[in-house]
């Protein structure tokens, strides 16, 4: 028993013995005594039972053949009154079936035949205590187990419980939270078309254009994949573009930007970085302020304030100018004159890679539902007037019929120098037919020769 002696393992265990010769009986003893065992004796099965039902022992050793009842039956009865004690058979006879039939009915542990032998039967005593000892201690343990994973069964549903219960308040908690961001972000727009409108009444000709320019560009802005927090600072930049004109004369806004002497028009220009300026202070509006202070910048580098170019210009800022140069030459503020909505388009058409992104101008005229393209019309200049991008409408030929460039040729720099040095040395004057709808801006003026 793992260094445990015998008479430890005794210590305390009350083992009955069965058998209906006092001599036997005896000889048990003597083979137990000193071993630490409480012992108790019967002579036949009626008895054995009776000092069961006193007091549980917790081995039985029985002699098989005793009268009245076989020790297979004492056995057989015992394990109702004492289930858990370890019984032995003692047989001296060898009847093998009815030996095989007592140790399966009387749940027997042990046969041993008499005579027996004393350090055999302490052994078989000692192993089946063990074993007894081991199967308590395994249902002590099961027990145990079982309980604990009550425990733990309850307390994990006490646990999802309370977890059902703290995600429940954390739902409504975000729900209102959500709330409160909404109307935080409705009150924000609404302090911000407040704003737009406190501002109409020094921004001139362009007074009502900033709520359409709003609308334009909540519209066709996701064309070009502008969405969420990009698509709100565009819209409050649109509403707040002329916040930089407060503190401009008002003659300066009431006046159309073609009619500005060069100073003026600079002084005007400037507006978008004053209002740039005053919506840094709030980090609300700092990335509508940064579209704000790009919208002079054109595609091809010659805007204002830094000449950025292409993608180097903020996207907001590209899509802005399209829809804001829109509604200013419907209001008369960039040209002499108001312009129609279809001369209007045709202005972004002619500006399409220039002033304007394409992708842009694309974007609002699908939105419009315009053609992208307009009708070709054909501009006659001289070589001291075209510039670098425009395309020529008809073949350029000479007065002796030569042909120069072919119609659709796009004018650079080096071929515009070559025709003007062939007027020069030819003394031969050449009308160039270009398209005013190529993507170029082509000014009446510029259609006469000098």
């Amino acid at each position: 028993m793992n260094g445990v002696s015998i008479i430890e393992a005794a210590a305390g265990r009350r083992i009955l013995l069965v058998d209906d010769e006092p001599n036997v009986l005896s000889a048990l003893r003597r083979s137990l005594r000193g071993r630490g065992f409480d012992i108790a004796t019967a002579g036949n099965g009626e008895q054995a039972l009776a000092e069961l039902r006193r007091e549980p022992v917790d081995a039985i050793v029985c002699d098989m053949r005793m009268p009245g009842m076989s020790g297979a039956e004492v056995l057989k009865a015992s394990i109702a009154l004492a289930p858990d004690a370890v019984r032995v058979l003692l047989t001296g006879y060898a009847d093998v079936e009815s030996t095989v039939r007592a140790v399966n009915e009387g749940e027997i542990f042990r046969y041993l035949a008499k005579p027996w032998d004393d350090a055999f039967l302490l052994q078989v005593l000692d192993d089946g205590l063990a074993r007894k000892a081991l199967e308590r201690e395994r249902d002590a343990l099961l027990a145990l187990t079982e309980q604990q994973n009550r425990e733990l069964r309850t307390f994990n549903a006490r646990l999802e419980a309370q977890v059902a219960q703290r995600t429940q308040e954390l739902q409504a908690s975000m729900a209102e939270l959500r709330k409160a961001t909404e109307r935080l972000k409705d009150d924000f727009a609404g302090t911000v078309r407040l704003l737009s409108g406190l501002v109409q009444g020094r921004a001139g000709l362009t007074a009502r254009c900033p709520s359409a320019v709003a609308r334009h560009v909540r519209a066709f802005a996701p064309r070009l994949d502008l969405a969420g927090e990009a698509l709100h600072d565009l819209t409050f930049a649109a509403l707040l573009q002329d916040l930089g004109k407060v503190a401009l004369p008002d003659a300066l806004v009431r006046q159309p930007f073609e009619a500005l002497d060069t100073p003026a028009r600079q002084l005007l220009l400037n507006h978008p970085q004053i209002g740039r300026i005053s919506m840094a202070s709030l980090a609300s509006l700092r990335g509508a302020g940064e579209i704000l202070g790009s919208v002079q910048e054109n595609f091809d580098g010659s805007g204002v304030p830094g000449k950025a170019s292409g993608e180097d210009i903020p996207l907001g800022a590209r899509a802005l100018r399209v829809a804001s140069d829109f509604e200013q030459y419907l209001a008369g503020a960039l040209t002499l004159e108001p312009l129609s909505p279809e001369q209007a388009f045709r202005r972004l058409r002619q500006s399409r890679g220039t002033r304007y992104d394409p992708r842009a101008v694309d974007a609002f005229l699908a939105y419009m539902e315009q053609p992208v393209t307009g009708p070709a019309r054909k501009v006659l200049m001289s070589s001291a007037n075209v510039r670098v991008g425009m395309r020529l409408a008809q073949d350029l030929v000479t007065g002796a019929g030569s042909l120069l460039l072919a119609r659709g040729y796009v004018l650079d720099e080096g071929v515009i120098a070559q025709l003007r040095r062939l007027e020069e040395f030819s003394g031969e004057f050449l009308w160039i037919a270009v398209s005013s709808d190529d993507g170029v801006e082509v000014r009446v003026g510029e259609a006469v020769a000098p």
